[in-house]
């Protein structure tokens, strides 16, 4: 999940309409293919309230991309207490919020049923197998994507890059010939560390981790591309 802030207008696809298609697409899920910050802000704004804490840009900042696991362990040490309960806290406040309001992202739907007709695609996700089920089911995306890696599903979450090299392994694709679609740096990094391509999506403009960039699924220049296919 990313900052849902200010979004860069103008898509910059150079990078990948100068290679061969991808054999494979693997899709973040939380800010991606889901828009499940407002759930996000929500859950973990209610785990700082119960405390007296101020959920602010700050400590927002420092939650975004992060696990369940790792947003307990940043809470502690934000304002003290147990790791692993405030991480059960927040999976609880996540699936309430999440069922109550996840929609999918503009251009998702169609996205990914347009790429599931040409190559396999795949779901790499920080989040918990029983949230990304449901984030899933609740935007009507699972039909398309057999393949899911959860966060429970590995040891390390992003920014290693055990997820999304598991996926590409249930695919059986090599990392190299695939892309990533991520909407945040910590997923970036482990997809880039995977050895894959990334397209960047939102405000997860061209950098170090991201090779290519559209500002939303939906983007006219995302379309042209893979008519191209």
């Amino acid at each position: 999940m990313s900052d849902s802030g200010t979004r860069a207008r103008t898509a910059d696809l150079a990078a990948l309409m100068t290679v061969t298609p991808p054999v494979a697409v693997v899709f973040d899920c939380d800010g991606t293919l889901m828009d499940t910050e407002p759930c996000a802000d929500a859950a973990r704004g209610a785990v700082f309230a119960r405390r007296g804490q101020v959920y602010d840009d700050a400590a927002r900042a420092a939650l975004v991309g992060l696990s369940v696991a790792q947003g307990g362990e940043v809470m502690a040490r934000l304002f003290g207490g147990s790791a692993p309960r405030l991480a059960e806290e927040l999976a609880e406040e996540l699936l309430a919020a999440v069922a109550d309001g996840a929609r999918p992202m503009p251009g998702a739907a169609d996205l990914v049923a347009r790429l599931a007709a040409r190559v396999p695609v795949a779901v790499a996700s920080n989040g918990p197998r029983v949230l990304l089920d449901k984030s899933l089911a609740q935007g009507g995306l699972s039909r398309w994507l057999p393949v899911t890696v959860s966060g429970d599903d590995v040891t390390m979450p992003k920014p290693h890059p055990a997820c999304y090299l598991a996926a590409c392994a249930a695919l059986d694709v090599d990392p190299a010939g695939a892309l990533a679609v991520e909407d945040s740096l910590v997923g970036a990094r482990a997809a880039h560390t995977a050895g894959m391509t990334v397209l960047g999506v939102g405000t997860l403009v061209r950098g170090p981790h991201v090779h290519a960039h559209v500002p939303a699924l939906d983007d006219a220049a995302l379309r042209h591309w893979l008519a191209g296919w």
